[in-house]
């Protein structure tokens, strides 16, 4: 303890708020008074209003500003909708409730959905997840890859822009590559409805498709 209790170095130890919905588990602390500023390093935070478990390699925890930035091998478990995420970087506000990263992220939902996402705002009291530059495969291996989208993490209803997809050839011949690609996109576990769409099973050449179906709307049902 240095400069009368405004520096408090710490090791293997835990931290917990006030109101004790915030608990850190690390192996090395660094606290500033003045600044209102924890440093916490290899460890685990949990914010049990949110149902939140964070593992990372640094994390900062600013009282003033009600932020927690998470560092390096970041690792987040929500468990009330089975969401993981892991990325290098990711900002937690606790008055708005709002998970945000602008680096590449991967996450996982409850339905073994992975998306593969240059970037990600989570509001979870609103279980409104948007992400932009996404990768993603459903759990029936189709491919898709959008612009932006929103996600209910509910409902797990996906709407988003920009949409192209690679759907799995099981109701087609093996040479076939059936794919789709569209303005829009309404997506569920068992509907896909995409508006302006084009779609074929050809195999993918420099050259146009010999054939291709266009429409306002498309849909597609995965159980049938």
């Amino acid at each position: 303890i240095l400069e009368e209790g405004n520096k408090v170095f710490a090791i293997d130890g835990k931290a917990i708020s006030f109101d004790k919905n915030l608990e850190i588990e690390a192996e090395k602390f660094e606290y500033y008074k003045n600044l209102g500023l924890l440093k916490a390093y290899n460890g685990i935070a949990f914010i049990k209003s949110d149902n939140l478990k964070i593992e990372f390699n640094k994390v900062d925890i600013d009282q003033k500003e009600f932020t927690l930035i998470a560092r390096e091998n970041v690792k987040i478990f929500e468990t009330q909708r089975k969401l993981s995420i892991e990325s290098n970087l990711v900002s937690y506000n606790w008055n708005t409730k709002v998970l945000d990263s602008k680096t590449h992220s991967i996450l996982k939902d409850q339905y073994n959905n992975v998306f593969d996402t240059q970037a990600f705002n989570y509001e979870i009291s609103k279980n409104i997840l948007k992400i932009k530059e996404a990768n993603f495969k459903d759990f029936d291996n189709n491919s898709f890859y959008t612009k932006l989208a929103y996600i209910n993490t509910l409902t797990n209803q996906l709407i988003g822009k920009d949409i192209s997809i690679d759907l799995n050839n099981k109701s087609f011949n093996k040479d076939n590559e059936p794919r789709l690609k569209g303005k829009t996109i309404v997506y569920d576990n068992e509907n896909t409805e995409v508006s302006k769409g084009v779609f074929t099973t050809c195999k993918k050449t420099d050259k146009c498709p010999p054939w291709q179906l266009s429409a306002e709307k498309i849909q597609h049902n995965k159980k049938k």
